[in-house]
């Protein structure tokens, strides 16, 4: 398709979703800051203002067209931005120096590209509401009501534990009825975190407590993540080092760790165990489909929405906890240290691996975990020069890793391990993959014998509701599911660095393919050290001692129970009567369904074909990223408005009459 761009023929892309990603595509970025490609557009901050035809658009909400005539930067169209610029920083808390996004703020460096040194409206002190009950934190005075954490949180993970409340100056984003964060359904992925644009919602930092532990003379030791080596590099301008993993292990140990292991081993080991826990469940024809249980975010999830289906987690500890349990059990007895005296700090892509470590059945594993921005951060801080730091090697035993053990730091790393670990007993004659859509892959394992074993990976806790609903109706079939909370799996975890979008991640996947190509042993079976674990302490796969320290259990977090509330009752016989039950959950909630709710009670009261309709209140309906939702009897009125719900409930009347 052929533009004119600022007075020159350009070609663009046929499929460009706006003229925002066309003009991107192109070399020219147009300013915004509240838009994300992978949710809907909002069109609210006007930063991206262009003249089309001779009118001022938004660029993000419109289509290009052939011969589209655009000027991206007029005199009239800088002033607008930058007028833009001053009336979010009227009402903006400015203290940039102790702000997570100092440096990486896209409002600092808009306000520093237009020249911004004078505001010249007065300033507006929105309430300073911090809210530090969770592991992520929320400070108001910061948001710019961009609205791109809501729109993640209810369009890609399907949650919606915030939204907008109130209205003109005194609008915020929030959690529903003004509650804590910790008090809601959110699952700590920080995906909300990793689009805020301007350190409105951050996460804790525990940097404080490694340099405490140091201190007491803790025996510190670290142990890193594969999708940490892959996105460090961007943070410190070191893309093409391919050995920066062992750099950070010698500035580890230059700064007092002891000892520094490669989380990436205990992915070997996790695979090796879940593998033989697959295979049992194959053979016993229970428990399935087995979901992994290597996600925080995703196992919370689980927990909150799905507590019937948590008997289908695997059982066996991420391997961050795996290392964990096996470093504090067994590693500390052969290096004479008390456990008590050993400190270790996890160093992870993700925010919800700090709630992991703090969960009460696996509490006392691991004493800090520490994302890449705080890993990046000490580095900074420490005045190493990284680039000059030579490599040494992860320590023995727990530092050695398989290609697939490098792989679960991005999506289809688990499932193909395990994988992997199967082909050495179950022998496959073809396997096939495909991508049934952005996020969800389908693959087909078959045996020798003609055994189809069929697995989903999925990513995105939208995608694996979907994943869920299919394989709670029958209309999927599968044995094993692997689900990582974010998009891309840990390479775009909460504790990335920024940017943290859709362009960045998949340059993140391409790099840590690159890692794990490099790596000489392919499969768990080849880990000599990780097969050493079994035969010196664990016995063999699934045995009582592996149990013991490489398993865990999970609980029911639902929040509020099944039971219906009566509001209107009808004392009739159930054939009789049309049940409509109204979803009062979070989500729905802050959606308008207590209005409905209002508006149905006032139909029944008055209208003549009504009165054989029963209203009852209900708590989530699980299907949160189409609230606000109604039942009629049976069927789920998603998106629901009072006008909907009437229309399907004459409908329902007339049929029943008919």
């Amino acid at each position: 398709m052929k533009i004119i761009v600022n007075g020159k023929e350009t070609i663009i892309k046929d499929d460009s979703r706006n003229l925002l990603e066309a003009l991107r595509d192109v070399g020219i970025e147009i300013p915004n800051l509240c838009y994300l490609s992978e949710t809907s557009i909002y069109g609210a901050c006007r930063m991206c203002l262009v003249e089309i035809d001779g009118q001022i658009m938004t660029s993000c909400s419109i289509k290009p067209y052939e011969g589209m005539n655009v000027k991206t930067h007029t005199p009239e169209i800088y002033e607008m931005r930058r007028g833009i610029l001053e009336l979010i920083l009227a009402s903006h808390n400015r203290d940039c120096t102790t702000c997570e996004r100092n440096g990486n703020c896209k409002l600092q460096r808009y306000a520093e590209e237009f020249g911004i040194r004078k505001v010249r409206f007065d300033k507006l002190d929105k309430s300073n509401i911090i809210d530090y009950s969770s592991i992520i934190i929320r400070d108001n005075s910061k948001c710019i009501l961009c609205g791109d954490c809501v729109r993640v949180c209810d369009e890609i993970q399907s949650i919606g534990a915030i939204d907008f409340a109130f209205r003109g100056f005194e609008a915020q984003v929030m959690p529903a009825f003004g509650e804590e964060l910790s008090t809601t359904n959110c699952v700590l992925c920080g995906q909300c975190v990793a689009h805020c644009p301007t350190g409105a919602l951050t996460f804790r930092n525990d940097l404080q407590n490694v340099y405490k532990a140091m201190e007491e003379g803790k025996y510190i030791i670290g142990m890193m993540a594969p999708a940490v080596r892959a996105s460090i590099q961007e943070e410190l301008g070191m893309e093409e080092d391919v050995v920066v993993a062992g750099r950070i292990v010698n500035f580890l140990k230059s700064i007092g760790f002891k000892k520094v292991f490669d989380v990436a081993f205990a992915a070997d080991l996790v695979a090796y165990e879940e593998a033989h826990e697959f295979k049992e469940r194959l053979e016993k024809g229970e428990k399935l489909p087995q979901f992994t249980s290597c996600c925080p975010g995703w196992v919370k999830f689980a927990e909150h929405n799905y507590p019937e289906y948590l008997n289908n987690l695997s059982t066996v500890k991420s391997p961050q906890q795996a290392l964990g349990s096996i470093i504090k059990k067994f590693y500390a007895k052969e290096i004479g240290v008390n456990p008590e005296d050993i400190y270790l700090v996890s160093i992870m892509p993700c925010t919800a691996k700090k709630f992991e470590a703090e969960r009460e059945e696996l509490a006392g594993e691991v004493d800090a975990v520490i994302t890449t921005r705080e890993l990046s951060q000490l580095i900074r801080s420490s005045g190493f020069n990284l680039k000059n730091v030579p490599p040494v090697p992860f320590d023995r035993p727990y530092g050695l890793s398989s290609q697939s053990g490098l792989s679960f730091g991005k999506t289809g790393g688990v499932f193909g391990s395990v994988l992997k670990v199967l082909e050495s007993e179950i022998e496959f004659d073809d396997i096939k993959t495909e991508e049934i859509e952005k996020g969800i892959r389908l693959t087909k394992a078959t045996t020798k014998d003609g055994k189809v074993i069929s697995g989903i990976v999925v990513f995105g806790l939208g995608n694996t509701r979907k994943v869920i609903d299919s394989i709670k109706n029958g209309k999927l079939k599968v044995d094993i599911v692997e689900v990582m909370a974010c998009d891309y799996g840990c390479i775009g975890g909460g504790g990335q660095p920024y940017p943290n979008d859709t362009r960045v991640r998949t340059k993140r996947a391409e790099i840590l393919n690159e890692v794990v190509g490099i790596d000489v042993l392919i499969s768990p079976n080849e880990n000599y050290h990780m097969l050493s674990l079994y035969e010196k302490y664990l016995e063999k796969p699934l045995s009582h001692i592996s149990h013991e320290v490489l398993h865990t259990t999970y609980r029911n977090r639902k929040r509020i129970n099944d039971e219906d509330i009566e509001i209107l009752p009808l004392p009739v016989e159930e054939d009789k009567k049309t049940t409509v039950k109204v979803c009062l959950g979070t989500s729905c909630y802050s959606k308008g369904s207590y209005d409905i709710l209002s508006d149905l009670i006032d139909v029944v009261n008055k209208e003549e074909w009504a009165k054989n309709i029963e209203i009852k209140g209900t708590f989530c309906v699980e299907n949160c990223g189409k609230s606000p939702n109604v039942v009629i009897n049976d069927t789920i009125v998603s998106e629901a408005t009072t006008d909907k719900v009437k229309e399907v409930l004459k409908k329902h009347v007339q049929s029943e009459k008919g």
